[in-house]
């Protein structure tokens, strides 16, 4: 092999890939010459990663192939986080080997332990409706109240809150999955603590606590038999049985399995994930190589260098472990590289002969944001995007090369974006977030307008916009989406009501009443009303109900004026009273304020005809097939993929980065040095003039 203080000629006859135009850097080579028995890879954004993996990947594979063994090596095992990062994978050996050879799995971590559970024997079904989940979480809520009122001794404070309470299902579910990435039973039972007191030692939700446990029970069974896995139980599971193994006992389910091991997605490594692959190491599975960008760090419960993340990973592995680091990005060139490494305190390097760009902007409104991001969007459209697609550079089609991507950090601040861009008439697309009128707030809040209005002869709202109503009306009004109670015998017993479940109509049920809604205001009026569409039904006493109530005289300014509706009392009311958590009661009261601006003076027929208008324009232009000048992403959705165009808007303090504690500040830095890092010829970061971040450090 070539030294390491030289990148490998394209002509070298050691490479083991295929690809004429893929070379290995000097720090690749020297990951790819290294006897190490474990390797950690640090790698900046760009710098090739999953690139480097499969190069090791492929040199393994020649290696074995050279062998010449008498019998079948064992297969390499090539994991990452996510199913992306799975795609990923396949795509760059695609690309290296020009296949994926049968002696090499690819999976996540959830993937492998559902297949050493299948292994073992165990009956794994698999639970994806969302629907029916959220089913079973209410009934684990029943059971537990049950539970309650069954062992109540003269009450107490705490159990008559929880006996009050109306389930978060969406604060439940992310608090399940931090609890099992996180492997929170284990800490509970490690502490000594009764439950109350290790939830107020920790900052927990003691109810969420409380229900998480009721419903883990009823889905393993009292002979802990799952009924079910969701998403992050197989591998949840297998930690259960690993907890009963001693540090340094591996599983005989992963002894000896694979030849060498290969990580993908380091950074985002869980408790859980580690526990696993721990295992795998210690089970002589051959070399183990891992990357991660630790600056990618994003996702609660997942570990980082900042701390003693870094050092905790290391202690799972060999004592030799080459921790070596990839600072030479292929992504994009010097200037960009020039205004990343002071702000995020890092060492990018361009490669030679690299061209791009960067500027600085700073804006004194979100408007002013908003005007520059037109101007951008009209420059890349009709002059720098042209250029590219001239010059044939080989990094994408023209669509995507024409395309300006613009990320952001809450959802909240495409409101505006979207508004001004849809009058523009420009084919955006959102990808990570649905647009700001599908938004189940939004639309409720629309849909209230639409109803108070009344029918005047003309359809102001989508099927979609009072399809997402409906489910924001189930989802914030306190009103139950189906009838029919679950069994409570069976409840009392700690076993889910399966015939309460396995018949639900799903998602449909939300779509087909919307079809009979849309095409009549005083229909959705009395549905509001009644929660129904039973004309005999009793008028509710919720503040959606009271709305439609409002006399004659008190409805005038609101249809008047779409943004003193907005911020009616009632309006925000509904929000206040909602059984959800305080981030989604904050998000959703800045998408009503996002929502009252832009329709601040508008009567509510104008901002209604206007919203159509920009629906089924864009419909319009998705079913021709017209190419998307324009995409708002989520940080999350951007995570791991790059773009000719991007720009980053409302940069500011305490806005992006958001604000949070000390202990999470870290990862609201490594949201913005994400956006930050997905440009490869031309970035724009568009800054408060008021609240600058830039130049940093951050």
């Amino acid at each position: 092999m070539p030294s390491p203080r030289s990148a490998a000629p394209a002509s070298s006859p050691a490479r083991s890939w295929a690809h004429a135009r893929i070379t290995a850097t000097v720090e690749q080579r020297r990951v790819l010459d290294s006897a190490a028995p474990a390797i950690v890879i640090s790698a900046l954004a760009g710098t090739g990663k999953t690139t480097t993996l499969c190069m090791k990947a492929c040199n393994l594979l020649l290696q074995a192939g050279k062998a010449g063994q008498a019998r079948e090596p064992a297969p390499i095992l090539f994991l990452a986080y996510s199913r992306a990062g799975v795609t990923a994978i396949r795509d760059r050996m695609l690309q290296l080997h020009g296949k994926v050879p049968a002696s090499m799995q690819i999976l996540t971590m959830e993937q492998l332990c559902e297949v050493v559970l299948k292994e073992q024997g165990d009956p794994v079904e698999k639970l994806d409706d969302p629907v029916r989940r959220r089913f079973l979480i209410l009934q684990a809520q029943q059971a537990l109240r049950l539970e309650l009122e069954r062992n109540d001794h003269g009450g107490g404070s705490d159990d008559d809150e929880l006996l009050a309470q109306n389930v978060d299902i969406d604060a439940f579910l992310a608090f399940e999955a931090l609890a099992k990435k996180k492997l929170l039973h284990r800490d509970i039972e490690d502490s000594g603590l009764d439950l109350r007191a290790f939830c107020d030692d920790q900052g927990l939700d003691y109810g969420l606590c409380r229900l998480y446990g009721q419903y883990e029970r009823m889905r393993v069974g009292m002979n802990h038999e799952p009924r079910f896995y969701a998403e992050g139980d197989c591998t949840f599971e297998l930690c259960r049985q690993l907890g009963a193994l001693d540090w340094d006992q591996p599983l005989d389910a992963l002894r000896e399995r694979y030849s060498a091991v290969l990580f993908d997605e380091l950074h985002d490594l869980d408790e859980g994930a580690l526990m696993v692959l721990r295992k795998l190491v210690q089970g002589g599975n051959g070399l183990f190589v891992g990357a991660g960008d630790f600056n990618q760090h994003i996702h609660e419960g997942s570990f980082s260098v900042f701390g003693s993340g870094l050092q905790r990973m290391r202690e799972c592995l060999p004592a030799d472990t080459e921790v070596l680091a990839i600072n030479t990005t292929r992504r994009f060139g010097a200037e960009i590289c020039a205004a990343l490494n002071p702000l995020f305190g890092v060492a990018f390097a361009p490669m030679a002969q690299s061209s791009d760009a960067f500027a600085h902007l700073t804006y004194d409104s979100d408007e002013h944001c908003a005007a520059q991001l037109v101007e951008l969007h009209g420059q890349i459209v009709n002059a720098w995007g042209a250029l590219q697609d001239a010059k044939g550079d080989g990094k994408g089609t023209g669509q995507n090369n024409s395309s300006l991507n613009v990320v952001l950090r809450s959802p909240q601040d495409s409101i505006l974006l979207e508004w001004v861009f849809g009058h523009e008439g420009v084919h955006y697309g959102c990808q990570g977030m649905s647009p700001f009128y599908l938004r189940r707030e939004v639309a409720l809040a629309l849909a209230l307008m639409w109803a108070l209005q009344g029918d005047g002869g003309e359809r102001h709202l989508t099927p979609g916009i009072v399809g997402a109503a409906v489910e924001g009306l189930l989802h914030y009004g306190r009103r139950a989406a189906r009838g029919g109670a679950a069994d409570v015998d069976l409840l009392a017993q700690g076993r889910f009501d399966d015939a309460g479940w396995t018949d639900l109509p799903g998602a449909q049920e939300g779509q087909k009443l919307a079809a009979t809604l849309h095409s009549s205001a005083t229909r959705m009026r009395r549905y509001i009303a009644h929660g129904t569409l039973d004309p005999s039904a009793p008028e509710l006493a919720d503040a959606c109900a009271q709305l439609m109530a409002l006399a004659p005289n008190a409805c005038a300014p609101l249809l008047a004026d779409a943004g003193l509706f907005c911020a009616h009392p009632l309006v925000r009311r509904i929000f206040a009273e909602a059984p959800i958590n305080g981030a989604e009661r904050s998000a959703c009261l800045a998408s009503l304020q996002a929502l009252a601006g832009l329709a601040h003076g508008l009567p509510v027929a104008e901002l209604l005809g206007r919203l159509t208008l920009l629906a089924t324009a864009s419909i319009a232009m998705h079913q021709a097939n017209e190419p998307i000048s324009l995409r708002l992403l989520s940080v999350e959705a951007c995570k791991g993929r790059e773009f000719t165009f991007v720009a980053v808007p409302f940069v500011e303090r305490g806005r992006f980065p958001g604000p949070a504690s000390h202990q999470e500040a870290y990862r609201e830095r490594n949201m913005l040095y994400v956006a930050m890092t997905r440009a490869r010829a031309a970035l724009w970061l568009v800054e408060s003039a008021a609240k600058p971040v830039w130049p940093g450090p951050v």
